[in-house]
C-alpha cells in the first residue's frame, strides 16, 4: 500500500510512502524504512487528493493507556457519584 504524508495546513503532498507495511499515529513501517516520528502539522492519507485522516482515525481507534483510565474514572464516577470524579 501507498500512503502520501501531508500537511494538514496546506492539503499539499510532503512525501509519498511506497510498500508501506503498516502505521500509526507516530509512525510509517515501510519496506525501505521507518519514517518517525512524524510531525504534528501532518497527516496520513492513502489518496493523493489528501482526504483522509488515518492518523487521526487510528488514534481514536487506539486509546492510550491514560485515554482509557481517564475514560474508565469518568465512567465510575458517573456510576458511583452520578457526576463527574473531581
Amino acid at each position: 500500500m501507498n500512503l502520501y504524508l501531508y500537511n494538514t495546513e496546506t492539503r499539499q503532498v510532503v512525501t509519498e510512502m511506497q510498500d508501506v507495511l503498516s502505521y500509526t499515529d507516530s509512525r510509517v513501517v515501510t519496506a525501505n524504512g521507518v519514517f518517525a516520528p512524524l510531525a504534528p502539522w501532518t497527516e496520513l492519507s492513502s489518496r493523493a487528493d489528501c482526504s483522509e485522516t488515518l492518523r487521526a482515525d487510528w488514534k481514536n481507534e487506539n486509546p492510550s493507556p491514560a485515554d482509557r483510565m481517564a475514560e474508565l474514572e469518568d465512567l465510575l464516577a458517573e456510576l458511583i457519584y452520578g457526576g463527574d470524579a473531581e
